[in-house]
């Protein structure tokens, strides 16, 4: 699971230079506090509609060497990890949620790329590899780009939601990292029934 980790850190470390420029550095470090006041108020995205340190308890880390905690391993009563934190913008609040199953995989990953509270991506994995990506491109709270990538996590297709009707109008087809094709909903139904090749 270590390993786990370390894969899944390095990825999601490539995006501390964006969250770091839409944060702009700032912030006060309360990072003893727990994050519940944040999310209990159901602004937050969270898997299985719960994102409380209640009943876990916590492995504090300082990933970047300040001497304030910036990573927490959440474990249950029988010490499987259930989710592990990360303050990836160090501004003292938690931008980064990793949900893990029985077996110390990860299923899951929550991104808060503006630092407002809410999550704005969602990562979905199998195995261990991504398979479906879920984005926030108004940082509304609203999901309406779906990634899907095959098992090789090379991306498959793009749903869009357009008109935010809470189904997809436009998809993209890709081969190889090249979109090949789009298709469209001319009638409303959620199905794409019009295509373009490129």
């Amino acid at each position: 699971m270590k390993k786990q980790w370390i894969h899944s850190l390095s990825a999601t470390l490539m995006l501390v230079a964006v969250l770091m420029s839409l944060s702009g550095c700032a912030g006060s470090r309360e990072a003893e506090k727990p994050q519940d006041a944040m999310v209990d108020d159901g602004s937050a995205r969270a898997h299985k509609g719960n994102l409380s340190r209640r009943g876990l308890t916590p492995e504090v880390a300082d990933l970047n060497g300040d001497d304030a905690p910036d990573q927490w391993v959440l474990r249950d009563d029988e010490g499987l990890v259930v989710r592990v934190e990360r303050d990836l913008s160090f501004n003292g609040q938690v931008d980064l949620w990793q949900h893990y199953d029985a077996s110390g995989e990860v299923v899951e990953e929550e991104m808060d790329l503006d630092l407002d509270g809410r999550i704005d991506m969602i990562t979905f994995f199998e195995n261990g590899k991504v398979v479906r990506r879920l984005l926030s491109i108004g940082f509304d709270n609203s999901f309406p780009i779906e990634k899907f990538y095959d098992s090789e996590e090379k991306l498959l297709r793009v749903e869009r939601d357009e008109d935010n009707d809470g189904r997809p109008n436009i998809w993209e087809y890709y081969e190889e990292g090249q979109r090949v094709r789009i298709g469209w909903d001319t009638t409303g139904d959620g199905q794409p029934d019009s295509f373009d090749q490129l």
